[in-house]
């Protein structure tokens, strides 16, 4: 899988210039592009990058972006003037709903084995950051989200979707479904629900009422609870 090596503080620094979301459409999921091509500017200057979604990000790259359009979305992105529709979590503390259990304050959300799966936590006290780790049945990472910076081993495998407050990322060819909603009235909520996931050849699926790892629920303990401040949300081991 390519490494994504767009220096930290760059990538900080254009997600700010977008609100943190595609600066054509506003989908938070985003990769760092060259507005002029790499090939003729060498260097990561900030100034001729932009942050956009991978859609936007192939349609430049089959030409169907110009120069003056990106320049454009660079000086007047999407959420500048679409706030209402970002992925924002309005609230003093973050809670985050996995399988009908309820984390407040805890980023952590999802460990297999030692290794985080599902993070999210909040960058400026509202804009949602996801760190998803997506592996297929071989045990080969194929994807990744870090800090809401796409990387994938097969970009063109991947459907990303974004709709107000709804983020659908799916394989069709490898039947990973993965979505994030913020929910409630007061848009304080996220919720995840996923399938098709694996880790360590077991198989990861989680619906609104019940986690699984390969057949069996797990952390049915936690299930229906409302936890506060942990370290790790569920903290999960393969059989």
């Amino acid at each position: 899988m390519p490494a994504n090596i767009v220096p930290g503080p760059i990538q900080k620094q254009l997600r700010k210039e977008v609100y943190n979301g595609c600066a054509i459409c506003g989908c938070p999921v985003l990769e760092y592009i060259h507005i002029i091509n790499h090939t003729e500017v060498e260097t990561f200057l900030p100034e001729n990058m932009i942050a956009v979604c991978p859609t936007h990000h192939m349609k430049r790259d089959n030409k169907d972006l110009s120069e003056a359009s990106l320049r454009n979305a660079k000086n007047n992105p999407y959420n500048k003037t679409h706030e209402d529709e970002s992925f924002v979590l309005r609230s003093q503390e973050m809670a985050v709903n996995i399988g009908k259990r309820k984390f407040i304050n805890t980023s952590r959300i999802l460990v297999v084995d030692d290794f985080d799966i599902i993070s999210v936590k909040r960058e400026d006290d509202k804009y949602i950051l996801l760190d998803i780790n997506f592996f297929d049945k071989l045990n080969n990472l194929i994807a990744i989200i870090s800090e809401n910076c796409w990387t994938a081993e097969k970009s063109n495998d991947w459907t990303i979707n974004y709709k107000p407050k709804h983020l659908q990322i799916q394989n069709k060819s490898k039947s990973i479904s993965f979505e994030v909603k913020i929910e409630n009235n007061n848009n304080n909520v996220v919720t995840l629900i996923a399938d098709g996931m694996y880790y360590n050849g077991s198989t990861l699926k989680i619906t609104e009422n019940e986690i699984f790892l390969g057949d069996d629920e797990i952390a049915t303990d936690l299930k229906g609870t409302e936890l506060r401040n942990y370290e790790v949300g569920i903290d999960a081991v393969t059989s």
